[in-house]
Order: C-alpha cells, then sequence, then structure tokens
C-alpha cells in the first residue's frame, strides 16, 4: 500500500526539473521490483517452513515502517506547495532541496531494504516444492503501478528463475560452462599478493583480462566430485549480479591435464571483474590482508559497515548455492581499484578463494592442515590435519565471525615477513601473540605449525574475549554481538542459533532455516547498525 502512494506522490513533481525526475525513476523501479519479490513471497508462504516465514515477515514490516516514514515526510514537504495549471508544482530552490533530500533518502531506504531482503528471497529457491517452480514461470502479474521505463536489468522473477534451474540437478536446460585452456594468455597471470589461491590472468590476445581461481587436483582430492562442484558452482554464478552478491560472476572453467600423463591436474574458475576502472593504471586487485597491514587512515566506519554487510551477503548467497567454501579469511576477500587512495575509497569487497569449496550434499574428506594461521579461522572442530566433525555452514559463519573481528579492529592477526604469496613466513603480528600466546608460539618465538585440539579451543575462546573487550569501543556494541554471535554459532548457549526452535534449527533438511538464522541474527542486525 505504501510503496503505491510514495510513486504516486512523486509524481505531482515530473515537472520539477530533469534531477528530479531522474530520482523518481529509480524510485519507482526499484519499488516495481520489491512489488514483484513480494507477490511472489505471498503466494508461496504456504510452502515455507514457519521459522523463515516470520524472518520473512520482519523484513515485510521493516519495509512497511520505511516506506510509511517516506509517505509522510514527502506529504508534509508537498503540503505547502502551490501549483501552477500550466507548470504543475511551482517550487523555489529551498523547497527544491528539500524535495532532493527526501527523494534521496527514500532511494536511500529503498535500496538498503532491497540489500537485505534479497538473501531471504533467494534462499526461497532452496525450498524443495513444486509450487515455486510453479510461480516461477513466464505468468507473471505485474505490480498496478509499474515503473515508467522498463527496468535496465532482468527482472527478480527472471533471475531466480536462472538461479532455480541452476540449483536443481533435474534441469532440463544444459548450460555449457566449460572454456579452452588456449582462451587465457597464462603467461602473464600476476597473482593476487597475499592472496590464497587467486590470480589476474589476460585474456588471449586482448588486453582483458580474468580473475582465476585454481583448485589444485593433487592425490587428497575427490576429483570427480571438484569437477562437479566446480561446474555447478559455474552455472550459479553465471549470471548473477557482484554489487548484489558479493560474489564475482564466473564465465567458465577451463581443466587443465598433465600433458605426458594427460591426467587433470588443474580446475581453473575464470570469474569476470567488476565494471569500473579496469583500465587505469592505478587500478589493480588487492586483499583485505593487504590493507588490514596499513593504518586505516581516511576509510570511514560507513565504508567498513559496507565491507562487513556485504561480506555477510556473499556468504548467504554460497550457502543459497548449496555449498561451503571453507577458506573465509583476508586472504580470500578481494578489492578491485587503488589500495592507496588518499580518500580511503576501497571500494566493493567480493570473496573469491574457491580452491577448497564443496557442495554441501557431498561427503566431507575432513581434511585440514596443520597451518596456524588457517587453523585460526577455522572453528576448533575443524582444525588440524583430521578435522573432528564434517563441514557445515556454521563453519563458514564462524570464519566470517574472525574476519568481522579483523576488520572492525582494522588490525591483520597475521603478518608476512616480506610481501608475497602463501608460502612466505608467516607471523601473528604482535597483539595476536599477546593474545595468544601458548596457542601459536613455540619455544624462542618460532611460530607452531598447528592449532591441537585443546589450543584451536582457547584460541576460539581468547577470540571471543577480544571482541567482548576491545570491539565495542572501536564498533559499537550491536556490531559486537554479531561478531559474536558468529564466533560461538556452534555453542549450545548461543540463543540466536539454537533458540526457541531448538538444535533442529540448524539441522534441517533444506538448509533454510540455518540460512534464515543467519540472515535474521547477522544480516538484519548489521543493516540495522547505523552511523
Amino acid at each position: 500500500m505504501y510503496g503505491k502512494e510514495l510513486t504516486q506522490a512523486y509524481q505531482a513533481f515530473r515537472d520539477a526539473g530533469d534531477e528530479i525526475k531522474d530520482k523518481i525513476l529509480i524510485i519507482e523501479a526499484v519499488w516495481h521490483r520489491s512489488s514483484i519479490q513480494i507477490q511472489f513471497a505471498r503466494r508461496i508462504f504456504s510452502t515455507v517452513p514457519a521459522e523463515y516465514c516470520r524472518v520473512h515477515l520482519d523484513a515485510f514490516e521493516t519495509l512497511k515502517a520505511k516506506l510509511a516514514t517516506a509517505v509522510n515526510k514527502l506529504e508534509s514537504v508537498a503540503a505547502p506547495f502551490s501549483k501552477d495549471s500550466r507548470t504543475g508544482i511551482v517550487i523555489g530552490k529551498l523547497k527544491y532541496a528539500i524535495i532532493r533530500d527526501s527523494l534521496d533518502a527514500a532511494i536511500s531506504d529503498l535500496e538498503r531494504w532491497q540489500r537485505v531482503f534479497d538473501p531471504t528471497w533467494f534462499l526461497l529457491l532452496r525450498i524443495g516444492d513444486k509450487l515455486i517452480d510453479s510461480e516461477l514461470t513466464p505468468k507473471v502479474v505485474l505490480p498496478s503501478n509499474p515503473p515508467s521505463q522498463p527496468p535496465a536489468t532482468p527482472t527478480p522473477l527472471l533471475t531466480a528463475r536462472n538461479l532455480r534451474g541452476a540449483l536443481s540437478s533435474g534441469s532440463p536446460v544444459e548450460v555449457h560452462v566449460s572454456l579452452p585452456e588456449n582462451g587465457l594468455d597464462w603467461e602473464t597471470a600476476v597473482p593476487i599478493p597475499y592472496s590464497s589461491s587467486t590470480r589476474i590472468i589476460q585474456r588471449a590476445g586482448s588486453t582483458k583480462f580474468f580473475v582465476v581461481d585454481t583448485i589444485v587436483c593433487d592425490s587428497h582430492l575427490n576429483i570427480a566430485s571438484a569437477r562437479t562442484d566446480a561446474e555447478s558452482l559455474a552455472k550459479k554464478l553465471r549470471h548473477i549480479d557482484p554489487s548484489v552478491f558479493g560474489l564475482l560472476a564466473c564465465h567458465g572453467i577451463i581443466k587443465r591435464k598433465d600433458k605426458s600423463s594427460g591426467r587433470l591436474s588443474f580446475i581453473d574458475l575464470i570469474f569476470r571483474p567488476p565494471a569500473g576502472p579496469a583500465e587505469t593504471k592505478l587500478y589493480r586487485a588487492y586483499t583485505l590482508r593487504e590493507r588490514l597491514m596499513q593504518p586505516r587512515g581516511l576509510i570511514s566506519l560507513t565504508q567498513v559497515l559496507d565491507i562487513a554487510r556485504k561480506l555477510a551477503s556473499a556468504v548467504s548467497f554460497i550457502h543459497t548455492c548449496e555449498f561451503v567454501h571453507k577458506n573465509i579469511r583476508p586472504e580470500a576477500i578481494v578489492f578491485f581499484g587503488n589500495p592507496d587512495d588518499e580518500c580511503g575509497d576501497l571500494g566493493s569487497a567480493y570473496i573469491l578463494g574457491f580452491d577448497s569449496f564443496r557442495n554441501i550434499n557431498f561427503q566431507t574428506m575432513r581434511k585440514g592442515d596443520v597451518a596456524w594461521h588457517r587453523n585460526l579461522y577455522r572453528h576448533p572442530q575443524r582444525q588440524g590435519v583430521r578435522a573432528n566433525e564434517a563441514y557445515v555452514m556454521q563453519h563458514d559463519v564462524y570464519s566470517l565471525g574472525v574476519c568481522l573481528l579483523e576488520l572492525g579492529l582494522w588490525e591483520s592477526f597475521v603478518s608476512y615477513r616480506k610481501e608475497g604469496m602463501e608460502g612466505q613466513t608467516v607471523v601473528p603480528n604482535e597483539s595476536m601473540t599477546q593474545l595468544l600466546g601458548d596457542v601459536v608460539s613455540g619455544d624462542g618465538g618460532e611460530v607452531e605449525s598447528a592449532l591441537p585440539p585443546p589450543s584451536g579451543v582457547r584460541a576460539k575462546e581468547r577470540l571471543v574475549h577480544l571482541a567482548r573487550t576491545r570491539l565495542p569501543v572501536k564498533m559499537g556494541d550491536r556490531y559486537t554481538a554479531v561478531v559474536v554471535t558468529c564466533l560461538t554459532c556452534l555453542d549450545e548457549d548461543n540463543v540466536d542459533f539454537f533458540g526457541d526452535a531448538g538444535e533442529d534449527t540448524m539441522q534441517d533438511k533444506d538448509g533454510v532455516l540455518v540460512g534464515a538464522r543467519f540472515i535474521e541474527k547477522v544480516l538484519f542486525r548489521l543493516d540495522e547498525i547505523c552511523v
């Protein structure tokens, strides 16, 4: 109701100038998208678990409140305006500025709500019910107040239909994602400093480049499963909007074989870089690790929160696609731009580092390693050469919590002795050495390779303590609560993840309830933080 009122109310100001007109078109387009999603959700709610419905309805109530506020504000501004019979609304410069600011606030509120609502919307696609397939067929009932111009991007139902098809193993549409090895100029490969597995490689015969994650097909890998997972991920990420999902669109995969034996040696995931100043000399890719090892400088609290929200959205969508990432840490979080920008503009963050991911439905090999700087980001259940528990989505949530802690403190827990890639000497920074002490430091200040199970538990406890004692001063109580929720998401006394729904919430068939709890307790709460 309020959405229709808002778009109708702004119609009166169409003749107030091109700038105002352009902003009205943006509001109409955003509301058009939201309206389609809301109508669809209403039609399929009978198939949705009660816990998910509650989260969805909370999102709707938030939208209703935002729209009501926007309508009331506009009505109060528009009331004293005069109207000319020939030109419509007549406004002076001051009132013009008021209307412009009102439009900007409405756009910001709607886009912010859309950013939070999108994960709940795409999570619906995990539910295995034929009604959802039926409602996604091309018989769209458009809202009664469509935008004045058609949207430039695909409708949410088209995007959902494509993703639903990719999620379905029985999809009749076969999408080919395999690419030829000679399509890239491998001699131009440049590793992203401090990244875990990501390189920038030029397209053969072109100045354009791709972002490449490489999976090494060694004897410890189930190659058949890895190949299936890579193809599935490429299909699901083929047409996504990076600005929405916090992930790059996947162009395809390259399967490289050993020339002598003919055995599969590498699987390369080829991602398209984000649109932007890719041709400027200052443009390059860099990791969150690289940036955290530098002073925060002019990077605002707003930017830090935006990065946190984008990372949480990316984790949510990875899980919606039925994958666990297994390698979420600052080395796998990549920015594109100028890391030395004096204005402090970091740009958008994207999660890469897909060298260890797998489908949540496939059997886990419980394989780990002894590197302390990787185990630091793993839940105690998943540390060491042989993990105690199978990898589940909540383990990614824990890793996200460690990253959000570093981000909020703006402090790199890991230091490199010299600039370089994985394999360089890696040591804990000063505060991490003081905090963990016996956990990661051996005799003579040498870093131990592994975090044994008891040490892993102590590391987790000390990270939680660090969050509770140092983070509130820098980021506030709400951000701190989100970080602690992530770090304790598998603790039985965590009321956010083990609330009234009990343990069944974390072990549901479709993974929808796990995702719903994550959206509610992490995404929603991050969005509620205002600075």
